[in-house]
Parts: C-alpha cells; sequence; structure tokens
C-alpha cells in the first residue's frame, strides 16, 4: 500500500510555528508588499481573498492589503521537513520525498487492509501534532493515492479500497490526472471527454489519435493501474528560491547562461549533502507573473553540473517557445538518493 503525504501551506505553517500570532491571519510567502517578486505560499485566509502562487507581489498586496506579507526562511522549512522525516522513518524506511511538501511512504502490503488504514491515521495525527495540516490518500498505487490526497485536502485521509480503483476515478476530472497538461485537456474536452472513465473506455487507437505516445499509458492511468514503486530517497529536497534575471528577456544565450549558474548552483548542493538526484524541474516565471515548469527523469542518478544542465537544456523548449520574456528561473533536484560510489571524490565544487 502507499500512503501519499500532502503538507498544507508549509511554509506558511513554519512561519506561524515561529510566530503564534499570525494564526488565523492572511499570511503571503514572498517577500515584502508590492515588490518585484511573486507568490510563493499563501495560507488559506490570503487564498479566499483570491491571492494564488505565482501572482505578482505588487497585484497580491492589492487584492489583500491587510496580509502579513513575509519573506519565508527556506532553512526553516528544510529543519521542519525534517521532522516530518524522522517521524515517517519511525514507521518504515519506504519513503520517497517529491518536494518539501510532498512524500510517499510505502507500507507492507502484507496483513489485513485495516491495520494500514490504522498507520496512515496514525502518521496523519502525529504530523498534526507537529502543527501542520497534511491531507493523505491510501491505496494500493502511488497514482491513485495521490489523487486521493488531492481530494482530502486539506486536512483529509481518504482510503481506496483495492479493486475500486477504478470506480473511484471514474466521476473525476480529467484535469486531475498528473500527466494531462492543459494543452491536452482541451483538446480531449473538444473531444467531449470530460471524465476519467471516459478515458479509461476509449479504444486504445483512438486514445493515440487524441494522445499521441501517452495515449496507452492514460487508459491504463484513468483506470488506476500504475506499477511505479517506492524509489526511496533521503531527506525531503529544500525548495529552491527563483533566481531573477536582470531583465526580463528572451535572449537564448542570456537564459543558457542563467542555466549553467542554476545547474552549478544545484550541483554544490547536491554534492555538499552527498547525494545524487534522480530527477529534475525547470520552473520559469514570464514576464506577465505567470509560470510553468517541467519535470524530468535523469538518464542516471547524478551530481554533476553539466549532466545537470543538459537536462535543464532539453526541457527549456518544451516550457518556452521563444516567443515571452522570461524575467525569472529556477531548477530543483528530487528523488535524491544518498552517494554510494566513487564519484564524489571526482568532483570538486
Amino acid at each position: 500500500m502507499f500512503l501519499h503525504v500532502e503538507l498544507d501551506s508549509f511554509f506558511v505553517a513554519v512561519e506561524r510555528q515561529r510566530r503564534p500570532d499570525l494564526a488565523g491571519r492572511p499570511v503571503v510567502i514572498g517577500g515584502r508588499p508590492g515588490g518585484r517578486g511573486v507568490v510563493a505560499a499563501a495560507s488559506r485566509e490570503a487564498r479566499k481573498q483570491g491571492i494564488r502562487v505565482g501572482m505578482p507581489l505588487a497585484e497580491a498586496s492589492v487584492r489583500c492589503p491587510d496580509a502579513v506579507f513575509l519573506g519565508g526562511g527556506f532553512d526553516a522549512g528544510f529543519a521542519a521537513a525534517r521532522e516530518v522525516d524522522a517521524l515517517l522513518r519511525r514507521e518504515t524506511s519506504e519513503i520517497e520525498w517529491e518536494s518539501i511538501d510532498e512524500v510517499f511512504v510505502g507500507l507492507p502490503q502484507t496483513g489485513p487492509s485495516h491495520e494500514a488504514i490504522e498507520t496512515a491515521d496514525r502518521l496523519h495525527r502525529a504530523i498534526s501534532g507537529l502543527g501542520f495540516d497534511a491531507s493523505c490518500g491510501l491505496a494500493r498505487s502511488k497514482l491513485v493515492a495521490r489523487i486521493a490526497s488531492q481530494l482530502g485536502r486539506p486536512r483529509g485521509v481518504v482510503h481506496v479500497l483495492d479493486g475500486y480503483e477504478a470506480r473511484f476515478l471514474s466521476p473525476l476530472k480529467i484535469e486531475i490526472l498528473p500527466a494531462i497538461d492543459p494543452v491536452l485537456a482541451r483538446r480531449l474536452r473538444a473531444a467531449g471527454i470530460r471524465r476519467l472513465g471516459q478515458i479509461a473506455r476509449l479504444p486504445e487507437d483512438q486514445l493515440a489519435r487524441l494522445a499521441g505516445r501517452i495515449g496507452a499509458s492514460l487508459a491504463r492511468q484513468a483506470a488506476g493501474i500504475d506499477a511505479t514503486p517506492i524509489r526511496r530517497t533521503t531527506l525531503a529536497p529544500p525548495r529552491l528560491a527563483e533566481a531573477r534575471l536582470p531583465a526580463a528577456t528572451a535572449d537564448v544565450n542570456a537564459l543558457h547562461a542563467a542555466l549553467r549558474k542554476e545547474a552549478e548552483r544545484a550541483g554544490r548542493d547536491l554534492r555538499s549533502r552527498g547525494v545524487f538526484a534522480r530527477s529534475l524541474t525547470l520552473r520559469i516565471r514570464f514576464a506577465d507573473g505567470r509560470a510553468d515548469s517541467r519535470t524530468t527523469s535523469l538518464a542516471q542518478p547524478t551530481a554533476l553540473d553539466d549532466a545537470l544542465l543538459a537536462a535543464a537544456l532539453d526541457m527549456l523548449p518544451r516550457v518556452w517557445s521563444g516567443d515571452r520574456l522570461i524575467r525569472g528561473l529556477s531548477l530543483s533536484c528530487s528523488g535524491l538518493i544518498a552517494g554510494s560510489g566513487s564519484l564524489f571524490p571526482l568532483i570538486r565544487s
């Protein structure tokens, strides 16, 4: 069984632990009100007033003038994630951090299912005891567990019974499936496909025409079929601050230079922690404040600058078509595993 845990408004919760007076007040993480940055996180109170992650701080300060604007302590966030990590590891070593606020936990497949449910409830209570709101999804596949936790936001536990995966997913909107991006969603909706159950029932040739190479896998995912195992990681990777460019630009050379700096910084971070990354995420912030990102699996676990840069350059055309100004970007590593080979002595930071 797989348990997916998502920590709600994680950085806001960390700040509230440091400042109890922030409880119940709208909080925005990202910088000073009206600043040139963007919202990195927002409390539920702020989100109710229209604040969204990625929104320019200037707009956020207009929408919610009574909010408390904070820079956010990323070191404090990483320390808090380590607390959660230690709590989970008292239960099992089958842990895969996706980001600093999202983690998969592998629970034993043997024994009656009520034992897994009791474990999930116990972990949920323990995380709440640390001062964090968390939603949890329990299912026999990682995909279904992730979707279940989304439906349990912000504090619920959703358990999908074995054999009921397809029935559970069938009425859900197609956008909830991670493999369906906005472009594909529009194409499917234009064909009259709005629910996952419709995808699961489509003939393979029709799905291939609509979704291309991922058509066959979409049908399996829409039915809840996912054999992806837990890939053990070390501590949760810290969320990285966005590298702001001196000026918004569409110059390829300038963007490549910025990506090289990001790759070198990410590589140094990995090596200082003695870990390799299995996947890399490129996040782009456009001049209009909107953001987009792509994640890729690396050919092999690495902490090498050049390998990270090559993967980032490969992703860039998939995020940016060259016709929009970019004002910030970042690289973040995930799927971290402990370095155990002879690679690290050969690397110089």
